[in-house]
């Protein structure tokens, strides 16, 4: 169970409560269950990324290591025709409603400017390995989950640089086989597969390869790695404080006291501490300053990744992969791990789709989704990715 580093320099604690914007968490949203962990999902990318990236340490333990790892084949995921209760979209409330409320006539004509990119060229390139990292939100194996975290993670050999690219989740996308939706419930529908072809025929830009984990175990992860150096603001800390009590409380049944922030600060972060901190959305401008804080996170635990020695990498490597599902096949494998441990050092870039000024929100079935504006934001993807 996760525990407050109080062995660590930079461990404090302190006393907090259930915080939203002005200090308490939010009761007007309607809730499924599976929103009890969707932060966890959210968050998780922030542990994948440093497992993927430093993944070249699996040469050490062989085939054994990746036994450990969830491979599933494309084909053995079936398209789910319809959704479980517990995959019921949220509401907002009038009060939290941002979209520009559209009829069906506007509804039609943005359908209609998304599939005037149908016939763009998908842009692929042999020196660059894309992959997805996908944060499941789902509070039981029944369903595939929703992707409420997507980290599309560019690695280009022939510039020494790999770009992380958050992918909204409310990003407003034309699923095949499903019809239009926010981007997150491609992997309800037809897990891994179905989001990366969604992804490749939306972004235009080639994924085939995806890694994921569920929330259940990311406190526990996150503490095996080992923990994380944050910088943390004094709203961030009122209502990641908030979340660590709910969480405890309602989710683990342990005492939040000894997790608590104290206030603003640079700590040394346990599980529960990084995943409150990155759950975050009302410090600033709602998701798209949480993908940032994700991101920043995981800038962090790659530098905690650097300066271990290889013996800990393979040891952390280890214990965290049995976590993963993914659908990257042995072979291909191999053939990325001598590369592994000079990726590294390569320079890594952050991002976020869509870009600011690039995109307008709009209101369908109670529900805010993000358009951007697609030509220009194709025409910067593929710029940063593929220069």
């Amino acid at each position: 169970m996760a525990g407050n580093r109080s062995d660590r320099p930079d461990s404090r604690r302190g006393r907090g409560g259930n915080y939203n914007r002005s200090g308490r968490i939010p009761e007007g949203r309607k809730r499924n269950r599976s929103n009890l962990g969707k932060a966890f999902a959210i968050s998780f990318c922030i542990v994948l990324g440093v497992v993927f990236i430093s993944g070249g340490v699996v040469y050490k333990f062989g085939h054994g290591m990746y036994s450990n790892l969830n491979y599933v084949a494309d084909e053995d995921i079936k398209i789910e025709e319809t959704l479980p209760e517990a995959a019921e979209a949220e509401t907002l409330s009038a009060e939290e409603r941002t979209g520009v409320v559209v009829n069906e006539d506007q509804l039609q004509s943005i359908h209609d400017m998304m599939g005037g990119f149908t016939d763009v060229a998908v842009k692929k390139d042999d020196e660059i390995y894309n992959v997805l990292m996908v944060g499941v939100d789902r509070t039981d194996k029944t369903w595939n989950g929703n992707s409420d975290s997507m980290i599309l993670v560019s690695i280009n050999k022939a510039k020494n640089k790999v770009n992380m690219i958050s992918l909204m989740r409310d990003t407003y996308v034309n699923i095949a086989g499903v019809g239009y939706n926010k981007l997150n419930s491609a992997y309800a529908y037809g897990g891994g597969p179905l989001l990366c072809s969604t992804v490749t025929d939306t972004f235009k830009i080639q994924v085939d390869r995806y890694v994921a984990v569920d929330f259940f175990d990311l406190i526990d992860i996150i503490d095996y790695i080992g923990g994380v150096t944050l910088e943390v603001s004094d709203a961030e800390a009122e209502v990641a404080n908030g979340y660590i009590q709910d969480m405890c409380g309602r989710l683990m049944n342990i005492d939040a006291e000894p997790h608590l922030f104290p206030g603003g600060g640079t700590f040394y972060c346990d599980g529960l501490q990084t995943v409150a901190f990155a759950r975050n959305r009302f410090v600033g401008n709602s998701d798209f300053e949480r993908t940032e804080r994700q991101r920043y996170v995981i800038s962090q635990l790659i530098k905690e990744v650097r300066n271990m020695s290889l013996a800990q990498m393979t040891e952390k490597a280890q214990g965290v992969m049995k976590y993963v599902t993914m659908n990257i096949p042995e072979s291909e494998i191999w053939d990325m791990i001598k590369e592994v441990p000079e990726i590294l050092d390569y320079q890594f870039e952050m991002g976020r789709v869509p870009y600011d000024n690039m995109y307008e929100t709009i209101l369908v079935d109670g529900q805010d989704m993000l358009v951007p504006k697609w030509e220009e934001t194709l025409t910067k993807l593929q710029e940063e990715i593929y220069g």
